[in-house]
């Protein structure tokens, strides 16, 4: 009965070390912020003629970016980029490839570009509460205006994305490699089922769902069948979830970085028709 015991600890203290690292260290294992390296938001200014939106959470000190078509735009797009991107990464090629008619609100995270504070679910909701109310005033609409609001998102960002889908009661929109939620992404990261462990919470099942419920709606996703990050097969699954208004596009041989460069023709056909 003592060795019995004696190996049930030695047991539990060799588990227990790695799942307290991912209780601990969640936020470093997600989010990887970074700064703007200097003069670049000056370069966007100049280039764009977009306008910064600055607003103060309970992080501190925010700014998100808008650009496009400032004038009379026909939607207002809120796009979030994966967890290792700010928000500028995707200016050049929404210029390249967004529909004309549209504006871009670019939104970083609590942490990433010139925002301070550290990013989380909630912060990132409390973000996207004030960012997108001070865009459409920018743009001389009287409030957010769901008719006029889409969304768009990569990996991280698609979740970010789905955030706002909830809050502004959004039902148009293309997602790029989304998970199904952090906590089976936990389960794929290690093979155990430990998604129980996880305080990142987000879950793109439940906001879908949500979308669905509220009425007609469509949201776009493509996905890499070779993506190494997160497997095609969690895309799958929120498609066959909610048939009525997923559509996934599925493109051979793309990885979870590629798409925006390699198959940029496809992924720009697919903002067009959901901006429509």
């Amino acid at each position: 009965m003592k060795r019995l015991i004696r190996f049930a600890l030695v047991l539990i203290f060799i588990l227990g070390i790695p799942l307290g690292l991912i209780v601990g260290c969640q936020s470093r294992l997600i989010y990887f912020p970074r700064p703007y390296g200097p003069g670049v938001t000056a370069k966007w200014s100049a280039e764009t003629h977009g306008k910064p939106i600055e607003f103060t959470t309970s992080q501190g000190k925010q700014r998100a970016f808008l650009q496009g078509n400032l004038k009379s735009p026909r939607n207002l797009w809120i796009v979030c980029g994966g967890n290792g991107t700010v928000a500028l990464d995707w200016s050049d090629w929404l210029v390249d490839h967004g529909p004309r008619e549209d504006a871009w609100l670019l939104v970083d995270f609590p942490g990433y570009g010139d925002c301070e504070g550290y990013p989380s679910p909630a912060r990132i909701r409390e973000s996207l509460d004030a960012a997108v109310p001070l865009a459409t005033k920018t743009l001389g609409w009287a409030d957010p205006n769901p008719t006029h609001l889409r969304f768009f998102g990569h990996s991280l960002g698609a979740a970010a994305c789905m955030i706002a889908a909830s809050e502004f009661k959004i039902q148009r929109g293309v997602l790029v490699a989304p998970f199904t939620s952090t906590m089976d992404m936990a389960h794929v990261v290690t093979g155990l089922p430990i998604g129980f462990l996880v305080t990142q919470r987000f879950n793109n099942e439940t906001r879908l769902a949500e979308l669905a419920a509220r009425g007609p709606g469509e949201v776009i996703i493509l996905h890499g069948v070779n993506d190494e990050v997160i497997p095609v097969t969690m895309s799958r699954t929120l498609a066959t979830q909610q048939k009525d208004i997923v559509r996934l596009i599925e493109i051979p041989g793309a990885r979870h970085n590629t798409i925006q460069s390699q198959n940029s023709a496809q992924l720009g056909d697919a903002l067009r028709d959901a901006g429509r």
